[in-house]
């Protein structure tokens, strides 16, 4: 009886995961074995591409998951960045990352399947969120709102912005791994590899006359507005590149080296690529020089760039024109984790305002890659994408994990009404 009972809950998870993905054009069985119960060498090919789907008579690009995760970890193949120090070479490591994300990509308008060059994946389960979930057009998910004059003193009113990110083969062998189980992902895999690389192009709503460096650009249109017709969609304009690359080099801080690029329409150069300006890039926090105002030694900050943006992250570190200033790339991508009871609430994101030196000390370590920013805690190695994406499914199914030190093939357990998934995506 007590195997009865637990088989049929188990049944009751898959089917309520199947339930969801059909709503999101999704498989059409939730027992079509597309998912793998456990073995690494399995992989998933199903999870929905988008929120929604294209109305009749759309006409326009479609976005396509690309999910065909290499069910083996591939070699890293060419990796020109490691021809520079990021510390002293800053702008020529980050050109060299630039160039290395966008070769075959621009070509394919970045649909990472298609590339010919080498395939880019995205990592799945951000299609679900309502307000922030990915786009039927080219998968953007909403990303942190710019306030008035964030963007530059001609910005008179909010702008959203939408992003898509994408991994090279060695992190989408990760995500694989992370997901090979669709009904039970399993944060325990997410430990990327040395030459791993992810970017992520971000779009916004401002216009030219409120951010005139956004003349002459990519321009794409989005299905940020969930219209129900076949007619045109809301124009977005790029304005930030981010990469992130697993580096040896870095280990001594976090493992990681995270760059930011900024659009300059007035920079010279044939095409929107060459007129991307490498921001700066970061490696750790300096936590040493907290409220020191002494020399970030962790960040380096292009000062040909610096007049692009109206703020950097917390006391100088890197940080986006879209990014919040009380952070840091860093600082806020060390928070992607998840507990392994899923009732417990997500931390936030970044300090809170008024933050003690005790609580700004915890968001500023330098906390190694695939370490927790909670003890206890699963650490997703500074993938928000994996964040989010596990915090979608969670709040979809109602499902939390069994303790990490558990053995494995232990099912997942659903939260009684009392309880609650409170797990949340993260935003920057």
């Amino acid at each position: 009886m007590k195997l009865r009972r637990v088989l049929l809950a188990v049944a009751l998870v898959a089917l309520h995961a199947w339930l969801i993905s059909i709503l999101a054009g999704g498989p059409a069985d939730p027992f079509d074995g597309g998912g793998a119960s456990s073995g690494a060498a399995q992989t998933v090919h199903n999870f929905p591409d988008a929120r929604d789907l294209p109305p009749a008579g759309w006409t326009g690009p479609v976005f396509h998951l690309s999910q065909s995760y290499p069910q083996s970890l591939p070699a890293s193949g060419n990796e020109p960045w490691l021809q520079y120090d990021f510390r002293t070479q800053t702008v020529d490591y980050l050109g060299a990352i630039l160039g290395y994300a966008l070769d075959g990509n621009v070509a394919v308008d970045f649909q990472g399947q298609s590339n010919a060059v080498r395939t880019w994946y995205h990592a799945p389960w951000l299609h679900a969120n309502a307000l922030k979930g990915r786009e039927f057009i080219h998968g953007l998910t909403r990303e942190r709102d710019s306030p008035a004059s964030s963007l530059a003193p001609t910005q008179t009113r909010p702008a959203e912005n939408w992003a898509v990110s994408l991994y090279n083969p060695p992190g989408g062998y990760v995500l694989g791994q992370v997901w090979a189980n669709r009904d039970a992902p399993d944060p325990t895999h997410a430990r990327f590899p040395v030459g791993t690389v992810a970017f992520k192009l971000i779009f916004t709503t401002a216009t030219v006359a409120e951010v005139p460096l956004l003349k002459n650009d990519l321009e794409w249109q989005a299905d940020i507005d969930r219209a129900t017709d076949a007619g045109p969609r809301p124009t977005l304009r790029l304005l930030q590149v981010d990469v992130a690359v697993r580096d040896s080099r870095a280990d001594a801080t976090t493992g990681w080296v995270f760059g930011t690029f900024v659009y300059d329409g007035n920079a010279p150069g044939a095409t929107v690529w060459d007129r991307l300006i490498p921001l700066g890039a970061m490696w750790g926090n300096d936590p040493q020089q907290l409220g020191t105002k002494g020399r970030l030694t962790e960040t380096v900050i292009n000062p040909a760039a610096r007049g692009l943006v109206q703020h950097l992250g917390y006391e100088g570190r890197l940080n986006g024109p879209i990014d919040n200033p009380a952070s840091s790339c860093l600082s806020c991508h060390s928070m992607a984790q998840v507990a392994s009871d899923l009732s417990q609430p997500t931390l936030p994101s970044v300090p809170p305002a008024g933050a003690s030196s005790a609580t700004l000390a915890q968001y500023f370590r330098n906390i190694p890659a695939g370490t927790p920013f909670t003890a206890g805690d699963e650490s997703l190695d500074y993938s928000l994408q994996l964040q989010n994406g596990i915090a979608n499914w969670a709040q979809a199914t109602g499902v939390r994990f069994p303790p990490p030190a558990g053995p494995r093939g232990i099912e997942p357990r659903m939260l009684t009404p009392s309880e609650g998934v409170r797990i949340t995506p993260i935003g920057r």
